[in-house]
Formats: C-alpha cells, structure tokens, sequence
C-alpha cells in the first residue's frame, strides 16, 4: 500500500512541474525576452586629446665643442665653467707674438708689392702714349723677340698648369670642408683657413693665366722696339699684379691665424666645461702657459634659453608627429610641474637600439620649453605626452560602444527602454575614444556594454555611466 502511494506522489509532483512549465511559458510568451542590461554615456560635445606618451631627456638646446684652430700657449683664460656667455666674447687668448710679426710682414710686403704694380702701370701708360705719338725708335729684331718670348712661353705655360693643378686642390680641399661645416664636423676657423688658401690659389691661377696670355700676344707684336717694350710692360704689369694678389692672399691667411689667438663665443650660451691637459698619470683643466694644438677641445659651450627634450619615438608612431605639435612634459625629479612645449625637430634618419637583447628603432624626436625653468638641469629624465591630435566640441563615444560590420560601423542609441542601431562615421581616435563625425546628436545616450547580446529594438534596462570617458574632457 505504502509502495503504491509513493508512486501517485510522484505521478502528483510531475504533473504540478509541468502545469507551472506551461504556465511559466505562457507568461514568457505575453512578456517577451528578458531586457538586456547594459551601460549608456549620454553624448555631449566636448574635447578629444590624443597623445602619444614617450620618455625623454632634458638638455640645452645647443651644445658644442670649441677647438683650437692654431698652435699656441696660452695667454689668457677669460670665462669659468657655468658662466653665461655672449656671442663673440673672448674666451681664450693664445701668445699672437710671432703670428703677429709674420702679419706686419706680410703687410708690408702688399705695400711693396702695389708699390712695383704703380710703377709697372706707369711705364705701360707711358709706352703707350709715346707710341700713339709715333716716338718710335729702332728696336730688336722679329727674330729675337720670337726666341725670348718663345722661351718664356713656355715657362709660362708650365706656372700656369701648375698653377691650375694648385687651384684644383685647393677647391676639392675647400668644397670638402663646407660640407663638413654644415653638419658641424669642422670648425670655422679651419674653413675660413680654407677659403684664404683657395683665394690664393685662384689669384696665382689669374696671375699666370694673364702673364700666359700676355706673352702669346708679344709673340705676335712684330713691331719695333717700342711695341716690344709695350709688351715687356704689360709682362711686368701683370707679374706685379701677381705679386700684389700672393701678397694680399699670404697676409689674409696670416690674418686668419693671428685671429685664431682669440677664441671667442660662436654663440650665446653657458660654458659647461673646460678643456683638459694631460699631466702625470691624470687630467688638470687648462691652464695659463699651457700649449695647445689645433683640434684640441678648449671648451664645452651650451646654448641659452629654454630647455630642449630629446625623445626616442618609435618609428610605427612617428607617422602621427608632426613639428608644431603641442607637447608636455612631467618628470619625477620637478613633480607638480606639467611644462608646455612644441616638436621642433624630426631626425631624417631611424636609429637601431639594441637593449637587454631587444631590439628597437627609433626617431629621435626634439621637443622644445615654451620658456626656461631654474629648476631644469641637462640630463634629466623626464616624460612627454606629444598631442598628436585634438578635436573641440566633439560628439565623443567609448570604442567599446561602436559595432564594426565590414567597411560599416554602428552604435546602440538607447531610448524608451529600448536600444535602436544607429550606423555612424567615425573620427580621430585614441585609444580608447572615438570621435562620431555623422549619426549621432547631442544627448544621444549610447550603450556601451553588452552591446554584441542587442538587437535593433531589443529591450534594455540602461544604467547611466558613473563618470565621463578619461580621454576626453572639457578642454585639455
């Protein structure tokens, strides 16, 4: 009997499962699908900022060595280290005396030089007007002037190739420098060295070239003694010049040297080191009485003014930086300062950097301080957020939020308990943010989870954001 009750009891508990089975569908089918939960941000223009962060280093915005340019001892040592300087200040004065008594004679060798050129042209005038007035003398045989001025031809023409052979070489020496001069792989002083010497040069080149010249036309005078001594003037004449420019060029590449003794401030800047001499078994600054020789550091110069940070940008980024752009920068060594800057400079050229076995390539990246701060030192590390874009009074949505169906995009705008796909076009992006350029308005609210479980129409049960998305704000 027992057994046969238990049975019913059974039979009793299926039949009330399955009548509230039933039931539970019927009130599911009248109800529809549960609503599904998500979380909606109300669209509301405001500011877009997309920044790329990377790490830098402070430093002045010029640093350079100053080397010597001449052989010398020191005379004078004008500046310490850490003092500000200006442009063309004197730095460093070397003993001038032997240069400066080569120089008085070199000037007075120019003066004898345009002497004998005075007289040479006073003569040629001279010549000249006695022949126009047909004071003509007897003079030396065709036959004699051909013999000397054949022989002197060919003098001539051996000073004048080698003269040409000088000036070559000195323009290929030249050329060479400038371009080294302009990536600053040489000092100006050794240019300017090779600019006198190239002048000098093309002033022999002219010389000999007229002298050759000259003597070919003798060749032709067949006249009598006057128009031989015509041409024998315009020899003299241009030999005078010659002398005239060697002198000239000798003393403007002495001139250069005795300027050498005065080493001077290319730029305003600070002096951050002095150079060093060897001494026993160490290094001492310079000092007074100390010989220096040419290419040897005789300072460290910085330049003035604010600060510069040099930042190593990855080369998949670098395509977003742009010179212009805004930058700040923050560090740990002055906390609580956020300085403003600007890109100034992109390098041409990407850099391999091999650290801990990783290997990186980087495009060293110069931003520039709006202004100078006491507190900066060279060498400090510091971080730069490079604002790579920015857009004002922007409808703003999560990435989260947005669908991508092919080359298509949308979005879940929320209203009335239930979500509607809205196909939209997107904008500047950073990482976490998009900016909706087209289909959707201003107190639009978008879900932003869950969206893959909505459908178009699908009931939801929407709680508001707890705050705004951290990449935009108001006006940063």
């Amino acid at each position: 009997m027992k057994k046969i009750w238990a049975n019913t009891r059974w039979r009793i508990a299926i039949i009330v499962a399955a009548v509230l089975l039933i039931i539970g569908i019927g009130v599911a089918g009248r109800h529809g699908p549960e609503a599904v939960e998500t979380t909606t941000v109300v669209m509301k223009p405001t500011t877009l900022t997309v920044k790329l962060p990377e790490n830098g280093v402070l430093s002045r915005p010029q640093t350079t060595t100053i080397s010597a340019a001449s052989t010398g001892n020191i005379q004078q040592i004008g500046v310490r280290e850490g003092q500000r300087v200006r442009k063309g200040d004197l730095l460093m004065k070397l003993d001038d005396r032997e240069i400066a008594s080569t120089v008085a004679a070199d000037q007075a060798s120019v003066a004898q030089a345009q002497a004998t050129l005075s007289g040479a042209q006073a003569r040629l005038e001279a010549d000249i007007n006695a022949k126009s007035e047909g004071q003509i003398s007897g003079g030396l045989g065709a036959s004699s002037i051909g013999l000397s001025g054949a022989s002197q031809l060919v003098q001539a023409q051996q000073t004048l190739t080698s003269a040409k052979l000088s000036l070559q070489t000195a323009k290929e020496t030249y050329d060479a420098d400038q371009e080294l001069y302009k990536i600053n792989g040489l000092p100006r002083q050794q240019l300017d060295k090779d600019k006198a010497a190239y002048d000098e040069a093309v002033a022999n080149q002219q010389a000999a070239q007229r002298q050759y010249d000259l003597l070919k036309v003798q060749l032709r005078e067949t006249g009598g003694q006057l128009d031989s001594q015509i041409s024998a003037d315009r020899i003299s004449l241009a030999s005078a010049q010659a002398q005239v420019a060697s002198a000239q060029a000798t003393l403007a590449l002495h001139s250069s040297n005795l300027s050498d003794t005065e080493v001077r401030a290319p730029f305003d800047g600070v002096i951050q080191q002095l150079g060093s001499a060897p001494t026993t078994g160490s290094t001492a600054p310079l000092a007074v009485g100390d010989a220096i020789t040419p290419g040897e550091v005789l300072f460290t110069i910085a330049g003035a003014g604010p600060m510069v940070v040099k930042a190593q940008v990855d080369e998949q980024d670098i395509i977003n930086v742009k010179v212009g752009q805004h930058a700040i920068v923050t560090g740990e060594d002055f906390p609580g300062h956020s300085l403003p800057g600007a890109v100034t400079n992109i390098a041409a050229v990407v850099l391999q950097v091999n650290q801990a076995g990783n290997s990186a390539k980087n495009v060293e990246t110069t931003i520039s301080l709006d202004r100078d701060y006491a507190f900066l030192r060279a060498g400090m590390s510091c971080d730069v957020d490079i604002i790579t874009g920015k857009a004002d009074g922007a409808l703003v949505a999560p990435l989260a939020a947005i669908l991508d169906d092919g080359g298509k995009h949308y979005v879940f705008v929320v209203k009335d308990g239930k979500a509607g796909k809205v196909e939209v076009s997107k904008g500047l992006a950073s990482d976490t943010d998009v900016v909706i350029t087209k289909g959707l308005k201003s107190g639009d609210a978008v879900a932003t989870t869950n969206v893959k479980l909505l459908k178009d129409g699908a009931k939801v049960k929407a709680t508001p954001a707890a705050s705004p998305s951290p990449s935009a704000s108001p006006g940063s």
